[in-house]
C-alpha cells in the first residue's frame, strides 16, 4: 500500500484547484466518458461560492507528491444538518493502493469535527443495454461498511429526437383532465407569484418522494431560500428551466419540474419532478414535463440531452419518464453510514 498524505485544499490555491480538475476530468473520461465533460468554471465556482444551503470542502491526496485523488464533502447548512455528502475520486493508475481508504478515512474524521453522525455517498452501476460502467465504488463502500439506502435509475432523453406529433398527441390526451389547472414555464428565478408554492412542493420531496432507508428529515425551504439557491446556481452559470400548473380557483401550485442547464447550453439535468398529492390524478406531471421540454428546446436549440433519476420505488414517475422518452443509462446506489 502506498504512504498517502491527505490535506484539506485551500479554495484559494488556484495550482492545485486546476489539479484537482484535471484529476476530475481524467477520472470522468474513464468511468463515464459519454457524460457531458466537466467545466471548469462551474467547478471553481461550486468550491468558492459563498452557499447559504450547502458548505463544500476538498481533501486531496497526494502519493510520493503526486495528486492521486480527492474527496469532495458537502456539508448541508440549514436543513439535515446530521449528514456529510461525499463524493470520492480516484486516479485510475492508484487504485486499489489505498487511496481511497485514506480519503474515507479523512472524510470521517471531519464528519466527527463537524458532528455529523450520517455519512452519504453515491456509486453507479451498470444496467442492461446502457453504456459500461464500472461497479468498483459500489463494492468500495459495501466493504468500507456502508449499508445501500436508495436504489434508483439515471435516464436521459434526446430532445432533439423527440417525435413532435407524438408529443402532442400525449399532451391533447392529458389536457381534458388537468381542465381545472393553468401552466406557466419561465427561465431564470421562479416568478414571485409561484415561489413560495413552488417552495413548498420542494419540502414536499422528503415526505412524498421514495427515500428508502435514508436517514434525511423534511426540508423548510421558503421562496426566499429558494431565490437564494436560485441565485447561488445562476452565478456558477447555470441556466434555469422551469414549468408548474397552478390550480385555477385556488391558485395553488399544484406540480413542478425545472432542467439545470450547463453554461454552454449543452446538456441539462433535472433538479425537481413533483406533483402535489392533493392534485394527482390529472396528468400534471406529464403536462409539465412536456412544457418544461419544449421551452429548453426553444432556448438552447443545441442542448443534447437532459438527464434525470428515479427511485427503482417510484413507479408513477419512472412510467412518465419512459413514456416521454428517456432511457436507463445507469444504476445510481445511494450508500449510507452512520457513525
Amino acid at each position: 500500500m502506498d504512504t498517502v498524505d491527505i490535506v484539506r485544499v485551500d479554495p484559494a490555491d488556484e495550482a492545485l484547484l486546476a489539479e484537482l480538475h484535471r484529476l476530475h476530468q481524467a477520472v470522468h473520461a474513464a468511468d463515464q466518458p459519454d457524460h457531458p465533460r466537466p467545466l471548469w468554471e462551474p467547478f471553481l465556482a461550486r468550491l468558492r461560492q459563498d452557499n447559504r444551503e450547502m458548505r463544500t470542502e476538498v481533501l486531496a491526496a497526494h502519493v510520493d507528491g503526486q495528486l492521486a485523488g480527492r474527496a469532495l464533502i458537502a456539508w448541508p447548512v440549514i436543513d439535515n444538518r446530521h449528514l456529510a455528502q461525499f463524493d470520492l475520486e480516484v486516479i485510475p493508475s492508484h487504485r486499489r493502493r489505498g487511496v481511497g481508504r485514506a480519503l474515507l478515512a479523512g472524510v470521517r474524521r471531519r464528519a466527527q469535527e463537524e458532528q455529523r453522525r450520517t455519512l452519504v455517498s453515491g456509486a453507479n452501476r451498470p444496467v442492461l443495454g446502457g453504456p459500461p460502467r464500472s461497479d468498483a465504488g459500489a463494492r468500495f463502500l459495501a466493504a468500507m461498511g456502508f449499508g445501500v439506502a436508495l436504489e434508483s435509475m439515471s435516464r436521459r432523453i434526446d430532445l432533439a429526437a423527440v417525435d413532435a406529433a407524438d408529443e402532442q398527441r400525449l399532451l391533447a390526451d392529458c389536457r381534458p383532465r388537468a381542465a381545472d389547472y393553468e401552466c406557466a414555464s419561465w427561465t431564470g428565478p421562479t416568478p414571485e407569484p409561484l415561489a413560495g408554492g413552488a417552495a413548498r412542493l420542494v419540502n414536499r420531496l422528503m415526505t412524498d418522494a421514495p427515500t428508502g432507508e435514508l436517514d434525511i428529515e423534511e426540508s423548510t425551504l421558503d421562496a426566499a431560500r429558494l431565490h437564494a439557491d436560485e441565485q447561488a446556481a445562476l452565478d456558477r452559470g447555470t441556466h434555469l428551466v422551469a414549468a408548474a400548473a397552478r390550480h385555477r380557483d385556488t391558485g395553488e401550485v399544484a406540480a413542478l419540474t425545472r432542467v439545470d442547464v450547463r453554461p454552454p447550453g449543452d446538456h441539462g439535468t433535472i433538479w425537481v419532478t413533483i406533483a402535489d398529492p392533493r392534485h394527482r390524478g390529472h396528468r400534471l406531471g406529464t403536462i409539465v414535463k412536456i412544457e418544461v421540454h419544449r421551452l429548453v428546446r426553444r432556448t438552447f436549440p443545441y442542448l443534447q440531452h437532459v438527464y434525470t433519476g428515479n427511485a427503482d420505488s417510484n413507479a408513477h414517475m419512472v412510467a412518465i419518464n419512459e413514456r416521454l422518452g428517456y432511457v436507463a443509462v445507469e444504476a445510481v446506489i445511494v450508500y449510507q453510514l452512520n457513525r
